[in-house]
């Protein structure tokens, strides 16, 4: 933690504050007579002062880690925390399944590769500045994702295309890949308000994405076990009424189009009451659905359950993603 120091503000030629410099600072920097500060208002309401053309630069961020059971989540935790460097070592030398982890870890990653890998030791380089990234665009690309995810999987529990269905499962990954990029550099932007300020972001709108994007990473997992299921499990024969009122349920996300996202990011309450009236309706066609299921055979039910019960957990997440603007609302209807 840096040093702490107070100032009292002086009142010099009747309307100018001033505040005197910590000595041992402006040492530091070369700060002298004639010396431009540049000064930047947080949005916290502090103020950053330094040298003109000394403006902070990011520090490079290293972690050294030990292989093990669990090295995938400790690269994917490395990640998300901000290193740049991640070097895993292993006193035995690496197995063939750890380096099949640890390359299946990177590849979920943006902008992270392997720059060495020698037998005792394998340094992943994080080369992502979260300056360049745009969190919106990101969102805006994760949940397209997901909407195509939903729309897919339908169709091939419909036309029992297991081909389709690896498609949507291949897909999941780069739902997760954006989800890591977005934590990472909202995690990065918490801990830098400059890099806040940059992406002109508040606080308030980190925290939202990051929910967000945490709604949508789940909903992509939802669609993507729903495509597993059909490797498992022998939907033939399933009666066309069920098939029919599984197309509408499915059929009740898909036309939220972009309303969730739109309602959070453009700040539009209309759109969040439009998602919920969608989600209320979904509610009530699922308890039908659920009744129309009686009448199928044992192992027909379980398996559409569990479909139904992804589905319900996408619309849910939607719904829930439109709600982080119900303050918005409350504003709305007050006014």
């Amino acid at each position: 933690m840096g040093m702490e120091v107070k100032r009292q503000v002086q009142l010099t030629g009747g309307s100018s504050f001033t505040v005197t410099l910590p000595k041992n600072w402006a040492k530091q920097q070369g700060v002298r007579e004639g010396t431009t500060l540049v000064m930047r208002v947080m949005e916290d309401g502090g103020l950053a002062i330094y040298p003109e053309g000394r403006e902070p630069k990011r520090e490079f961020k290293e972690i050294t880690i030990k292989t093990g059971p669990h090295v995938d989540r400790d690269v994917v935790g490395s990640y998300l925390y901000g290193y740049d460097l991640i070097r895993i070592l292993s006193f035995r030398g690496f197995t063939e399944e750890e380096i099949s982890s640890i390359k299946r870890s990177v590849r979920r990653l943006a902008g992270a590769e392997i720059v060495e890998e020698k037998p005792n030791v394998i340094e992943v380089q994080v080369m992502l500045d979260p300056e360049a990234v745009t969190p919106e665009k990101v969102l805006r690309r994760q949940y397209a994702l997901v909407q195509g995810m939903v729309d897919d999987v339908t169709g091939a529990v419909l036309k029992n295309d297991i081909s389709l269905g690896r498609a949507v499962i291949q897909r999941d990954e780069e739902v997760d890949r954006h989800y890591f990029t977005l934590v990472r550099v909202i995690r990065s932007a918490v801990r830098d308000p400059d890099i806040s300020r940059r992406l002109n972001l508040t606080p308030l709108n980190l925290l939202d994405i990051r929910v967000a994007a945490k709604f949508l990473e789940d909903s992509g997992d939802q669609a993507a076990s729903i495509a597993r299921g059909l490797s498992t499990y022998e939907t033939g024969g399933i009666g066309e009424g069920i098939m029919q009122q599984f197309s509408e349920l499915a059929g009740i996300i898909v036309r939220m189009g972009s309303k969730p996202i739109d309602a959070l990011l453009d700040e539009k309450p209309e759109l969040t009451l439009d998602t919920l009236s969608l989600r209320t309706e979904f509610i009530k066609k699922g308890e039908a659905f659920k009744q129309l299921l009686l009448q199928a055979p044992a192992k027909q039910q379980v398996v559409l359950m569990h479909y139904y019960a992804c589905l319900d957990r996408i619309c849910e997440n939607l719904a829930d993603i439109s709600e982080l603007g119900s303050p918005i609302i409350a504003q709305h209807k007050s006014t």
